[in-house]
């Protein structure tokens, strides 16, 4: 706790435009006489770093004050020093970001580095973390969302700002400032979209979808519409974890691509993730084609440290010949593997030929420096939203498992989510065609169709004996 000194404290500070008597024998001259001082006065106070500092004040009673609160703070271990605080954001990240780096994976720190490069630091990276206000935080996170003409949707919004706040959070933590801006901050909730917006695509338009994508991606397509499988379980999927006797695949790995690298990583998104997926006929004899026209294709099991080894991938690209080498001699043969950005490109391509995309075009204004005059000027940039994503095939095999009676706990391991009740619902219920399953029901419809009954205020379907047992034996 910071000691009093000997001399008194607060001390009046001499000045050369007062007329008392002390300050007129410390700094001579003709000045007319007072009896009152009118100096600021000096409040000294040694932190726990035992080095003792002055602050001025201009009334003694404000000097009294901060001693005071210097004091309790002090004793109760909330004393936070200014002048810890006064270092930029960019300084502080640089020291911050090597406490988070052990902690996360390597999609994260790739994701939260481009937030923090794109957003975060163009805003606040010549600020010192004293000088963020509430206000400061709340300002940015309107004028990057899109619904006020900013570049980002309500979600990656939440991501920019969750960077902002682990870093102001953490510098509260280490004692460099007193309180946390970005509590309190209201962030932008999504847009409310309408039930056939949030409808996945249906078998028959991915069949469109298909015929339009090249050769070596149909395949991908297709077994992504038939396990539910995400992009980057497909293409780390090898051929050990296929079992087509017991028509099962063993999620084990995925192929991640942290700025821009493709490598192996020994465990999928989440824990829930690592399970045993089904296998339909239809995904079978085209996984037996896939097999029986890959002859270099290899069944070996490998671990992620032992590097790619591309063949001993189901899937791959269409490189027949490694980059560089000479193709008179065959060349190096080589199965370069799938990557999100080169798969986005022709998925975007196949759905606008199929004739089912929906696209939206957002604009918004930004501050770009110009690189010859220095100077900050407005430039209008664009982004295109496309429907439906490669991602919403797992939609539609969520849809799939719901219509055909699939217990939400069963659908939930299948589909590798940690939480059955929300995630899942969301992947089901925006895909439920509950206006046809009505008119059905007041038009009246045959027994062995679908009817309606209430059930703690929810409609479910209500199938026949043999619908039932038909999808008892689906599950099994």
């Amino acid at each position: 706790m910071g000691r009093r000194s000997t001399t008194a404290n607060p001390r009046q500070i001499r000045s050369k435009r007062c007329g008392c008597k002390l300050c007129l024998a410390r700094y001579p001259g003709d000045r007319p006489r007072t009896k009152e001082c009118f100096g600021r006065w000096q409040a000294r106070y040694m932190p726990p770093d035992k080095r003792e500092r002055g602050k001025n004040f201009t009334t003694k009673e404000e000097a009294d004050a901060f001693l005071d609160r210097f004091r309790v703070e002090v004793r109760e271990r909330q004393w936070t020093d200014p002048a810890r605080g006064e270092v930029t954001l960019t300084m502080w990240h640089s020291l911050w970001w090597q406490s988070q780096t052990a902690q996360l994976e390597e999609n994260t720190i790739d994701r939260d580095g481009r937030s923090w490069r794109n957003h975060v630091e163009r805003r606040f990276g010549t600020v010192r973390l004293v000088d963020i206000t509430w206000l400061d935080v709340q300002t940015w996170v309107n004028s990057i969302w899109d619904g006020n003409g900013g570049p980002l949707a309500a979600s990656s919004v939440t991501k920019a700002f969750q960077i902002l706040d682990k870093m102001l959070t953490a510098a509260k933590h280490d004692r460099r400032i007193p309180f946390n801006p970005c509590d309190g901050i209201k962030l932008p909730s999504s847009r409310g979209r309408h039930p056939d917006d949030r409808r996945p695509p249906t078998s028959d338009q991915l069949a469109l979808v298909r015929e339009q994508l090249p050769e070596y991606l149909r395949p991908v397509q297709q077994l992504a519409e038939e396990t539910g499988l995400r992009f980057g379980e497909l293409a780390g999927l090898r051929w050990c974890r296929v079992d087509l006797v017991s028509r099962r695949i063993q999620v084990r790995e995925v192929l991640i691509e942290p700025r821009g690298h493709v490598k192996r990583k020994a465990y999928p998104k989440s824990d829930a993730g690592l399970r045993t997926v089904p296998l339909t006929e239809t995904a079978v004899q085209l996984l037996r084609e896939l097999w029986d026209g890959e002859p270099d294709a290899s069944r070996a099991v490998s671990e992620p440290d032992d590097g790619l080894l591309t063949e001993e991938l189901v899937f791959h690209g269409r490189n027949a010949v490694r980059r560089g080498t000479k193709k008179a001699g065959g060349g190096e043969r080589y199965r370069a593997p799938l990557r999100r950005s080169s798969l986005r490109r022709r998925w975007v391509d196949a759905i606008d030929k199929a004739g089912v995309a929906r696209k939206v075009v957002k604009r918004w204004v930004e501050d770009v420096e110009d690189p010859e005059s220095g100077r900050i000027k407005k430039e209008e940039k664009q982004r295109t939203d496309w429907w439906p994503d490669f991602h919403d095939q797992r939609h539609t095999f969520a849809s799939r498992l719901h219509a055909l009676g699939v217990p939400e706990a069963i659908a939930q391991e299948i589909l590798g989510h940690e939480r059955a009740g929300e995630v899942t619902w969301l992947y089901t219920h925006a895909s439920a065609d509950y206006a046809g399953q009505v008119l059905a029901a007041l038009e009246g419809a045959d027994p062995g169709q679908a009817q309606l009954r209430m059930v703690r205020g929810e409609s479910v379907r209500v199938r026949n004996e043999s619908e039932t047992a038909a999808s008892r034996v689906g599950v099994a």
